[in-house]
């Protein structure tokens, strides 16, 4: 419901700021503005909701995030200005980033280390599936009932979201507050936590960068390439991208649990990110969607796995792991668009170098995945007292 009530309100956002900003230049700049004022807004509440989760009762830190989700969708709703509607996506990148990892890191606390890929896989797939219909919903509505009707349907879902959490509070409980480590903190054992946390890191920070690289290259080669118009970009992004990924995870957690998590996220990397390469070579639209799904199903497989790894990793501090990891993750999401761009730029019409790039930063995540420990390994790793 989280994810269906934001992403219902996208196609209303920017036919809203060009009411209030009328030039071209200013709606397209303000909504580059709002995209990084909401990343740097995320990536300091992941680094601060990392903490929190380890430290308090997670069931707290979800519902503050919730209690903040409305608000977000009433300014926009009841927006006067551009300014309400800057305000509103500080208030998302909050949420999201106090959200994330005490969200994640009780999904972990559900699962069986046995069918913890499988787990992930699931939950990823249901917030994947819910943001690939309510863009469309939400633009259908905004035309046929008026602009804003989509953003009451989305405040009244989150109002629900709230209500059914607190409802259910009870139930949550067990898998809520941070478990206490069994053994005491030694320096050892410190310096042990904090390096698999930083290979984490670093493995996600590559691994945002060669998708936000992507990001602004795959969009200028539909646009200026293949000469894509705006129905052929909806059908290019919800086929090759939000089906392919979705397609990936129940897949991808199944053969984590079977062969170990990084087993295949190697495996996973090195299929799909090669195939990257091969996007610059497509002259049709059909040909672009069938190598960027296959490239997504591939390079996906690895995505329960990462977050089943970084339960089985982080162990007592699985709010941290994810939290940390995801604004890393962020980070590369912000510095990738802006290589991407440049590399566009200063390399036409040879459209390969954007693209090789872009494999070479997911590659680079590798060694840092191959520098840890596997699942066996750490699970039979003793801490000193």
């Amino acid at each position: 419901m989280i994810i269906f009530s934001d992403s219902l309100s996208w196609p209303t956002v920017p036919y809203l700021i060009r009411e209030f900003l009328a030039e071209e230049t200013a709606v397209v700049t303000m909504l580059g503005l709002l995209t990084s004022i909401f990343s740097i807004i995320k990536i300091s509440a992941n680094i601060l909701g990392a903490f929190l989760g380890d430290r308090f009762d997670r069931r707290l830190i979800i519902l503050l995030a919730l209690a903040i989700f409305p608000a977000s969708f009433a300014l926009i709703l009841f927006a006067r200005d551009h300014i309400w509607i800057l305000g509103s996506y500080i208030l998302f990148g909050v949420f999201y980033g106090i959200l994330t990892p005490s969200l994640n890191a009780m999904v972990a606390s559900l699962a069986q280390r046995e069918i913890r890929g499988m787990i992930f896989g699931v939950f990823n797939l249901s917030w994947i599936i819910s943001q690939i219909p309510s863009p469309i919903i939400g633009g259908f509505l905004s035309e046929t009932v008026f602009l804003r009707f989509p953003l009451i349907l989305s405040l009244a879902l989150s109002l629900i979201t709230l209500i059914l959490f607190i409802i259910f509070m009870g139930i949550l409980k067990g898998i809520s507050s941070s478990p206490q480590p069994a053994y005491k903190d030694g320096e050892p054992q410190k310096i042990y936590i904090k390096k698999r946390l930083l290979f984490l890191c670093f493995a996600q920070l590559f691994s945002g960068l060669g998708n936000g690289v992507l990001l602004p290259v795959i969009t200028a080669y539909l646009v200026y390439v293949i000469g894509a118009s705006p129905a052929d970009m909806g059908i290019a992004y919800s086929l090759g991208w939000g089906l392919a990924t979705a397609l990936a995870q129940i897949p991808g957690g199944k053969l984590s649990d079977r062969f170990g998590y990084k087993p295949v996220i190697v495996t996973s990397t090195l299929i799909g990110a090669p195939l990257i390469l091969l996007l610059p070579f497509s002259r049709t639209l059909t040909h672009f969607i069938l190598i960027n799904a296959l490239s997504c199903i591939s390079g996906n497989l690895s995505s329960p796995a990462f977050s089943a790894y970084i339960a089985t990793l982080m162990r007592e501090r699985l709010s941290r792991g994810f939290g940390l990891t995801s604004a890393f993750f962020s980070i590369g999401s912000i510095i990738g668009p802006i290589i991407g761009s440049i590399l566009w730029a200063i390399s036409k019409p040879n459209y390969i170098p954007p693209f090789a790039t872009s494999t070479i930063f997911l590659l680079l995540a590798l060694p840092f995945i191959a520098a840890l420990k596997s699942e066996n390994e750490n699970e039979s790793y003793h801490y000193p007292d």
